[in-house]
């Protein structure tokens, strides 16, 4: 570039303070930010810090300006706490109570299945005795009819056999054991086998007729099921099915339309004709 001569610095001088002039007025117009107004950008980490510091003093904020409580709420305030713990203590016993309670009574109820379990296994292992028993005395009869009674004993071993019958029976009603021996009642699965049935139309259908074996009751459980025979309905007749109609081919039905044609056109013929005279 050219430098200024000595005659033009003058000029340059005061173009240039007119240039200045201008730019003052101009910044003087136009209004400038402040730092406050145009805040810097941050970081995100420097932001979750200010806002962790600005939550603690609003809560610091808070706690100052709650009103500070007395002694007498505080110790009001205790009283509750203690209050709940109490309650809670109170549940948890009554819980633990009643738990045990049905423990002890479940105990009592399994002790209480085990006796009547050996119960039943007994007195089940006695029935077949007083079946044969039973068996014999209806023999009874026969046996002293065909033995001279004053020679033989049998009469007195019979008694014997009845006594023993006896005893063991009176076994049986200590422990509640009842025979299961009824007979013309319904058919009951839970206390009755079937062994047969027969045709009786004089009874309702599955009514017991006869007991075959006995069976027993302990304390209303049955511990051996009867043996019994029921009664059944006659069944009713089979139904007799109408016989399908022969069924004719096309051939054989044309056949016979021919054959009643033809006798139709010889009666007609025959009918005709004139009769000779003689």
């Amino acid at each position: 570039m050219e430098q200024p001569t000595s005659k033009e610095k003058p000029d340059f001088e005061e173009s240039k303070e007119k240039i200045n002039k201008v730019l003052t007025q101009i910044e003087d117009e136009v209004p400038q930010a402040t730092p406050e107004e145009t805040p810097a950008k941050q970081d995100p980490t420097e932001q979750n810090s200010s806002d962790t510091n600005k939550n603690e003093k609003q809560k610091k904020e808070k706690k100052k300006k709650e009103p500070k409580k007395t002694e007498v709420e505080k110790l009001q305030d205790e009283i509750k706490k203690k209050d709940k713990e109490i309650k809670e203590h109170q549940t948890k016993f009554a819980f633990l109570q009643a738990e045990l309670e049905n423990m002890r009574k479940h105990y009592i109820k399994q002790q209480k299945m085990a006796e009547n379990r050996t119960r039943m296994r007994v007195i089940t292992s006695f029935t077949p005795i007083i079946d044969s028993f039973e068996m014999a005395f209806k023999n009874r009869a026969a046996l002293e009819k065909s033995v001279d009674a004053e020679n033989c004993q049998v009469t007195n071993f019979i008694k014997g056999f009845e006594a023993i019958n006896n005893n063991l029976k009176s076994i049986f009603n200590n422990y509640k054991v009842t025979p299961i021996e009824d007979v013309n009642i319904p058919f009951d699965y839970k206390q009755h086998e079937v062994l047969m049935q027969t045709i009786n139309d004089d009874l309702k259908e599955d009514t017991v007729i006869q007991v075959v074996q006995k069976g027993y009751k302990m304390d209303g459980e049955v511990i051996r099921p009867a043996k019994v025979i029921i009664s059944k309905k006659t069944p009713p007749p089979p139904k007799s099915e109408p016989k399908p109609e022969p069924k004719l081919e096309p051939k054989e039905i044309l056949d016979g339309k021919s054959e009643e044609g033809k006798s139709d056109e010889k009666g007609e013929s025959s009918l005709n004709k004139e009769p000779k005279v003689e």
